[in-house]
């Protein structure tokens, strides 16, 4: 009883540092201004001091994209 308390802070912790984690990842489709359409796994993360949004495509990549040239961001639904 005692040893599984010990483990009840470290697991709070590791949650509390990775919030992602629980996050939902699924695909999200970017539309921007110009017409296109950019697919990308979970939601795009806003980078407030750099203006863009930074997401992870289908292929295991990182992109970002300035938030001016985005219209919306729309969850895709399976």
């Amino acid at each position: 009883m005692c040893r599984s308390l010990l483990y009840l802070p470290a697991v709070l912790l590791v949650s509390c540092s990775m919030p992602n984690l629980l996050v939902s990842s699924a695909p999200h489709k970017i539309k921007l201004k110009d017409g296109s359409e950019v697919l990308c796994n979970g939601q795009p993360e806003y980078q407030a001091k750099t203006g863009y949004y930074r997401y992870r495509t289908p292929e295991k990549r990182d992109g970002l994209i300035r938030a001016d040239d985005v219209v919306k961001i729309v969850e895709q639904r399976a």
